[in-house]
């Protein structure tokens, strides 16, 4: 799917638990400065709370939006470890995500140097038919690589943990991302998905 980065606002508010732990807000108060930004239909995204606190629905119906936010570039130095818990209550049927017609994504959270030329873009995505641990250079984009964290088909919550300053390292020869931005999308498959995430932080281990 082709999108910039620059289109991807400061959207977030976000909070920082300790010196160790870089964690984005999806409380009421975060979601004021929630922006989409994106190409033709949007996706929609709402926040909620349960008894674990607050976590944000993505629902895209042929639709390609994102959500995100610009972040310090020396942030890694101190805190290289993403964890993301993701939830997938309607996959795709099948695709095949090595297509440009079916490089969809139900949930995933991106990272990298975002810019108007010359973007180098890391997506951490979930796929219900790729293995953990896929790598491939997006169909659309050369600067943009999808790698997959997530092969969970139980539909329950589950927490990824990935050290992205070394996968940026190995994918890009950056050891720095300058925006995190998540990223739902159903525009190419014209298929109907949901998703959920929540605790999206940055730590030191």
């Amino acid at each position: 799917m082709r999108f910039f980065v620059y289109f991807l606002s400061a959207l977030f508010i976000f909070t920082t638990v300790s010196s160790k732990e870089f964690r984005i807000d999806f409380s009421d108060e975060g979601m004021k400065l929630l922006k989409k930004r994106g190409f033709g239909k949007k996706t929609s995204y709402t926040n909620g709370k349960d008894d674990k606190g607050w976590y944000l629905k993505a629902e895209a119906n042929d639709s390609a939006t994102g959500l995100g936010m610009e972040i310090e570039k020396d942030l890694l130095q101190e805190m290289p470890f993403l964890n993301i818990t993701f939830k997938i209550e309607k996959d795709f049927e099948i695709i095949d995500q090595k297509t440009k017609d079916g490089h969809d994504w139900t949930a995933r959270v991106m990272v990298g140097h975002g810019k108007k030329v010359g973007a180098k873009l890391l997506s951490l995505a979930h796929s219900s038919f790729l293995e953990e641990g896929f790598l491939q250079q997006s169909p659309w984009t050369k600067g943009s690589r999808d790698y997959v964290i997530s092969n969970d088909k139980s539909g329950e919550w589950h927490t990824r943990k990935v050290n992205v300053k070394e996968l940026l390292e190995e994918t890009h020869g950056i050891s720095f991302t300058n925006f995190i931005a998540l990223f739902s999308d159903s525009n190419n498959s014209k298929q109907k998905i949901i998703a959920y995430y929540r605790d999206i932080y940055f730590s030191s281990e």
